[in-house]
């Protein structure tokens, strides 16, 4: 392997533009994690600016969902159901693990299932967060047949429609895109089609190893040497043109698009995915008739422009000091997909 990355990084050096900045935004936490942990950009010349993007689905999970979920949980008739992660989010209120009542920490969505039958009393909520790759198994779960008393609050996103935002803001500056392995193994390499096509900008399809990653620059760099905007797509092991087609029939099924809010981020429209009025019996923000709160900013948080690729962790004055991954200060130092939590423990640019 290292002879490999050898080579590439060799030829990443020869078709690297020396006269520009080159800023490549992964969409990914697993990837910024593979780039930090493995110092990735030190192999590679400083002109080479890899930036992480709002690829950690914890931190872009909007402040009044998990509040809501918090109040849902102090209900003596309910059990809030979800991810280790979100347990700790940060919010005015605190988080869910120091403030919330009644919860349990799940690792898949069907685990749900059996809290449900084991507590026929109680109302179950699972608390969906996430991308396109965590939204499938909750459309596959509610496939399955769910009991009477299972509620869905969801917070899911969708990936290209943050990318397009990127893309439009001229503050972000993106010269091409790192585009997500795990999203793209359901939507499809097709799914980011529209940004070398529509936005002239060049995108590769990676996944998760140094080397696949080094190689998806290499050919990012070779399409600028080359005056190119594709689609490329080295991850063709896992990842398809057409994607996971019966993950997407069955996300489509349940869920529609809709207007929803990202953390530090503001409203997107059609930028999530909501229950389809058919199944509003299950959504836990009808049945319960959760409001919608106003974000408040955390001070002297820069989660938000972390997010977008607008700074880097280590440019906040909280991160390292009052912010750690023991005592998060904002949303990115939550979870192990987080830019913050990542550059904490392996170094970030310090790598």
């Amino acid at each position: 392997m290292r002879e490999k990355i050898r080579d590439i990084v060799r030829a990443i050096e020869d078709v690297a533009p020396k006269d520009r900045k080159v800023k490549i935004m992964n969409v990914c936490g697993s990837h910024e994690h593979t780039i930090t942990y493995y110092g990735l950009r030190s192999l590679i010349p400083k002109n080479i600016e890899l930036v992480p993007g709002p690829g950690c689905p914890v931190c872009v999970c909007s402040e009044s969902d998990v509040i809501n979920a918090i109040n849902l949980s102090k209900r003596d008739d309910t059990i809030l159901c979800t991810y280790g992660d979100m347990l700790r989010v940060p919010t005015r209120i605190g988080s869910i693990r120091s403030n919330g009542g009644n919860y349990k920490m799940v690792s898949a969505p069907h685990e749900v299932l059996k809290i449900a039958e084991e507590n026929p009393d109680k109302k179950i909520v699972f608390f969906s967060i996430g991308f396109e790759t965590t939204t499938a198994p909750t459309a596959a779960l509610l496939e399955m047949g769910v009991p009477e008393n299972f509620y869905l609050l969801t917070s899911q996103k969708l990936t290209p429609e943050i990318m397009e935002v990127l893309v439009k803001d001229s503050e972000v500056g993106v010269d091409a895109f790192i585009a997500p392995g795990h999203v793209s193994a359901i939507v499809g390499s097709n799914a980011w089609r529209v940004f070398p096509e529509e936005f002239g900008i060049p995108t590769v399809v990676a996944g998760f190893e140094p080397e696949n990653l080094l190689l998806a620059v290499l050919r990012i760099l070779i399409q600028i040497r080359e005056g190119k905007s594709d689609l490329e797509n080295v991850y063709r092991g896992v990842v398809r043109p057409e994607g996971n087609r019966r993950a997407q029939e069955l996300m489509y099924k349940y869920f529609e698009k809709a207007d929803v809010n990202w953390r530090g981020i503001g409203n997107i429209p059609k930028s999530g995915l909501e229950l389809r009025p058919e199944y509003s019996y299950l959504n836990a923000k009808v049945a319960f008739e959760l409001p919608e709160i106003k974000e408040k900013k955390i001070p002297g948080c820069i989660c938000d422009r972390v997010v977008l690729g607008k700074a880097y962790p280590s440019d906040c004055k909280l991160f390292k000091r009052s912010c750690t991954p023991r005592n998060p200060k904002g949303p990115c130092m939550v979870s192990l997909e987080g830019a913050c939590n990542i550059w904490y423990r392996f170094g970030g640019n310090e790598n």
